[in-house]
């Protein structure tokens, strides 16, 4: 794994920040997924999806990413 090199107080920004990000793109995946709002034909909608659900899959792996740099600075 590739260190991170950020100060703690940064780790700690980024993950509230990733967690941010991906909370609104979970918010946006469910009404796109249920139809709420939705004024796009189905295959727009399908292409919104796939791409939200991409940029969901980042911001997760960043999240560990962030997290397990943290655990390794400060074992238990």
């Amino acid at each position: 794994m590739q260190r991170i090199l950020l100060s703690d107080d940064e780790l700690w920004r980024a993950i509230a920040e990733n967690t941010e990000a991906m909370s609104a793109l979970i918010h946006k995946q469910v009404e796109l997924e249920t139809g709420i709002g939705a004024q796009q034909d189905p295959r727009s909608r399908t292409t919104l999806t796939r791409s939200n659900a991409q940029k969901i899959d980042k911001f997760e792996s960043q999240y560990h990413g962030f997290a397990a740099e943290l655990r390794r600075r400060y074992p238990e």
